[in-house]
This record gives C-alpha cells, sequence and structure tokens, in this order.
C-alpha cells in the first residue's frame, strides 16, 4: 500500500501524505519520525486537551504541522518544537497564514522552556518516543504553569507513568510524574494512524495537573534526587540504596528513616508516590544539595 492510500486504497487520509510526497520527504529512523496521517486523531486531540483563545500550547516535534495548525485554530498561541531543520519547507506551507505560531528548531530537552513568551498553559504533542518521558519528567516542574496534557506516546512509555506500586512497571518516573497529575484519560491508538508505521504500540495520554503536596514545589530538585537514589538499585532496600547513591553514611540513614516510620527492609518499588514526600523529608538534613 502507498502512503496516499489508506487502508481501503481510498483517497489521501490527510495533509501529511501530500506534504510528504509534495516535498520529497522520507522520514527518519534516527529521529523516530512517524508522522500522523489520520484526521480524526486531530479532534480527539482538541477534545481531551480542550484548548480555548485564552491558552498557550506547546508543541513537541511538530514534524509537518498537522496538529500545529488544528493546535493554533484552537488556541491563543502555540510554540511549536520540531528538531529537524529540514522539515522547515513543509512545516511553513502546512501552517499557511497562521500568525499565532512560533516555532522553534531546537532539541526540547535542551530549550529553556521557562523563557518561553507567552507561557505555556498546555501541551498537546506527538512526542517522538525517546525524548517522551525525559520531557514530560522535566515539565512537570520546569512548567508548572501547564494545567494538561494530552500526548502520544509509546505505549510502554504511558504505561510506566500510570504504573502501580509493586508492578514491573513502577519506577521513579511513575513516582515523578503522579506526584505531579492525575491521568485522566488513556486511549490504545491504532499503528495505522502513523506513516510509516511504528514497530511499537502508541497510547494517547491526558494528564491533569493535580500537585500531592507541597513539598512537590517547594523541593523539587531534592525530592527528584531521592526518588532517583531510591530506583537506582531497586531490588536493594531503601536503607542501602538510598545511603549508596547519595553518599550518606548508612547508619545515619537507618536512623532517619526508622524515625520516619519506614520498615528498614522496604524497597522503593514498594512505595506509593507520596511515600517518597515522605522520605526525602526524612533525609533532608543529612543530604548535600549541589
Amino acid at each position: 500500500m502507498s502512503p496516499e492510500e489508506g487502508e481501503s486504497g481510498g483517497l489521501p487520509r490527510q495533509v501529511s501524505l501530500a506534504r510528504l510526497r509534495e516535498f520529497g520527504i522520507n522520514p527518519k529512523r534516527s529521529l523516530g519520525q512517524n508522522f500522523l496521517v489520520d484526521d480524526n486523531i486531530l479532534g480527539l486531540i482538541l477534545d481531551r486537551l480542550g484548548p480555548s483563545p485564552a491558552d498557550v500550547v506547546l508543541e513537541v516535534g511538530a514534524g509537518l504541522g498537522v496538529l500545529t495548525r488544528a493546535l493554533a485554530r484552537a488556541a491563543g498561541h502555540v510554540h511549536a518544537f520540531e528538531i529537524d531543520r529540514s522539515l522547515e519547507p513543509a512545516l511553513s506551507s502546512t501552517l499557511g497564514e497562521e500568525s499565532n505560531v512560533s516555532v522553534h528548531f531546537a532539541d526540547v530537552l535542551d530549550a529553556d522552556l521557562g523563557a518561553l513568551e507567552p507561557a505555556p498553559t498546555l501541551c498537546g504533542s506527538n512526542l517522538p518516543y525517546s525524548p517522551a518521558a525525559p520531557f514530560l519528567a522535566e515539565s512537570a516542574w520546569r512548567l508548572p504553569g501547564i494545567r494538561r496534557y494530552t500526548v502520544m506516546l509509546q505505549r510502554e512509555v504511558a504505561d510506566r507513568l500510570m504504573a502501580r506500586p509493586g508492578t514491573k512497571s513502577y519506577s521513579g518516573i511513575s513516582a515523578w510524574i503522579q506526584l505531579h497529575f492525575d491521568v485522566v484519560d488513556h486511549r490504545p491508538l491504532s499503528r495505522a494512524i502513523f506513516y510509516p508505521r511504528p514497530n511499537v504500540d502508541s497510547s494517547l495520554l491526558t494528564l491533569e495537573r493535580a500537585v500531592k503536596d507541597e513539598f512537590v514545589t517547594q523541593r523539587p530538585a531534592q525530592l527528584r534526587r531521592v526518588i532517583d537514589a531510591a530506583f537506582q538499585q531497586r531490588r536493594k532496600s531503601l536503607v542501602n540504596s538510598v545511603s549508596s547513591s547519595l553518599g550518606i553514611d548508612k547508619p545515619a540513614v537507618i536512623e532517619a528513616l526508622a524515625a520516619a516510620g519506614f520498615d528498614p527492609k522496604a524497597r522503593a518499588e514498594e512505595l506509593p508516590p507520596m511515600e517518597f514526600v515522605k522520605l526525602s523529608g526524612a533525609v533532608t538534613g543529612l543530604m548535600e544539595m549541589p
């Protein structure tokens, strides 16, 4: 089946396919490029994200600009990040006269997102697979003004973000994200909505900001460091993983955790997210912050 045709061999499903032909673009595997080629998903994203003219949307992985254009017509402004400069002609063609879009040809992981003007209030994206988790982890605390995310991402990553304590998928990113957000919608996506079809399944995930404790916003760097340390050696006890990963004297950690009511044999993978706030508070006086 050619990229111009739907599964039934009909007319082009979406402008992305026309742009690929028009500009002779071959998706780059090295950048994980899988372009959205089904218009139906655009309405679903807008419905879940709920942008208004008062909103500023951050988009990561603008690609050929199809989602960008839809967001721009619903929101007041869009900051669109795209790492592949060769897509600029096709992206400009798709956006046409949309004057409320700022296109940033940069790696979003290297960008100073806090300096964006106007500041984002929403995030709607077809996230490239590789930077999806790092981007969500960083923006959770560096972009507190974003109240909702509706993002397409690899299903395995979505599962990790939603994982519960004691499960195989539960990790540091699970606890960190769940301390900042509630998952309000999760929908599996067909591989057929992308071109080329990815070799992995995807999900559409909507996260609503719901910070669980003031410590999360007051001492985010410390909390993040403690969570990472606790999971660095996830099969070891909290005492061993925290003391070795943070370079803290083990007897001091044992004393601090006992005073806070932790089982000395407990492991990170068993703790609900809020327990990491408690853990971080327990070792506050023992840590040397950079």
